[in-house]
């Protein structure tokens, strides 16, 4: 594992559940003083350069150049996608949609302006929820679990702790913006529906009796045209909304991760110890965690105690008449392979 940063070796530690203490701290920034007097008493960044040193300095920052040439204008591209690129598919998508759904909404509400408004506004508020989302969790710092392929075994664990079963029961903590992504379903659910809603408009016009006679009827003696319209409209519909949310998602997150990288060469830019002083404190990190992971599975591994059965050897020692008689030798070791224990002898 290649960690040359604080930033890395921080997001190790709390991956693996160490937490940093005050002193921990303390040694990271002493680590880090200490390898900045040692840089400045070898003179780094100080001595005269020659003309092909020069270049060679020069050169990688041409090259950093270019590349921060073009992550701006791909954060450029990417910000006017998020900005006018999404909202103006999205509005692309309304205008083919948008009558299935003013329809739907016409079912209870009775002003045309107002239904055309609040569709318009619905679809919009799904690509602000999915942004709102993302949001609150990167500044929480929440990494969402990684989804596995479906088993028995997994069904089975998801079963017992939906029902509390096991003696490892633990609580699984929900996203930051778990409210949301709530609000995000009930979103998506509603425009599914109204744009459902909207294509069986017509058919529920016509279909008379009681509620429940009528969906029989619907179910019974529709034809295979209405029925495909409206799984084709259902289906279409489905697929605006989804890819809406997932693209959004991306550029969310790619957009984040360029900006993030670029503040950090801000900030190392002005500064030539920065590089060796965050690598130094990385080292200190590294170490302490192991060191953590080191006492941490001492205390887990319990100890046992190994008996050694002893062979009697007719042995006399010189000039004893009785041979020597072996005892039983208990060793108790740790975890880490250590132990302890005693021979004796005691004459026959």
């Amino acid at each position: 594992m290649d960690i040359t940063t604080l930033y890395e070796a921080e997001k190790y530690a709390a991956q693996n559940g160490i937490a940093l203490s005050p002193a921990d701290r303390a040694k990271i920034t002493a680590a880090q003083q200490a390898e900045l007097n040692r840089l400045k008493a070898l003179g780094v960044g100080s001595q005269r350069l020659g003309l092909s040193d020069r270049w060679n300095r020069f050169y990688p920052k041409l090259l950093t150049t270019i590349l921060g040439f073009g992550e701006t204008l791909l954060t450029f591209s990417q910000t006017i996608i998020v900005s006018m690129g999404i909202p103006a598919v999205l509005v692309l998508l309304l205008v083919v949609e948008h009558q299935r759904v003013v329809h739907g909404i016409s079912l209870f509400e009775p002003d045309a302006a107002l239904a055309s408004f609040a569709a318009g506004a619905l679809v919009l508020l799904n690509l602000v929820l999915e942004f709102q989302v993302h949001h609150i969790e990167q500044k929480a710092g929440y990494i969402e679990n990684r989804e596995n392929a479906w088993s028995l075994k997994l069904w089975w664990q998801n079963t017992c702790y939906t029902l509390g079963i096991g003696r490892d029961w633990k609580a699984r903590p929900l996203s930051p913006a778990e409210r949301y992504r709530r609000l995000l379903r009930l979103v998506t659910f509603s425009i599914l529906s109204l744009a459902l809603a909207g294509s069986m408009r017509t058919v529920i016009e016509q279909t008379s009796g009681t509620w429940h006679e009528a969906l029989g009827a619907i179910l019974t003696q529709s034809s295979l045209m209405s029925a495909l319209t409206w799984m084709g409209g259902l289906l279409f519909a489905a697929a605006a909304v989804l890819s809406a949310q997932g693209l959004s998602r991306y550029v969310a997150i790619r957009c984040a991760e360029i900006v993030t990288a670029m503040s950090g060469q801000a900030a190392t830019q002005n500064d030539p110890y920065a590089v060796a002083m965050d690598m130094a404190a990385a080292n200190v990190v590294m170490a302490i965690v192991a060191d953590k992971q080191a006492k941490r599975a001492a205390k887990e591994t319990p100890a046992r105690t190994v008996e050694v059965k002893p062979v009697e050897v007719e042995s006399r020692p010189f000039g004893s008449s009785h041979p020597t008689q072996a005892v039983p030798l208990s060793i108790s070791m740790n975890g880490n392979g250590n132990g302890h224990g005693g021979e004796k002898t005691a004459p026959n």
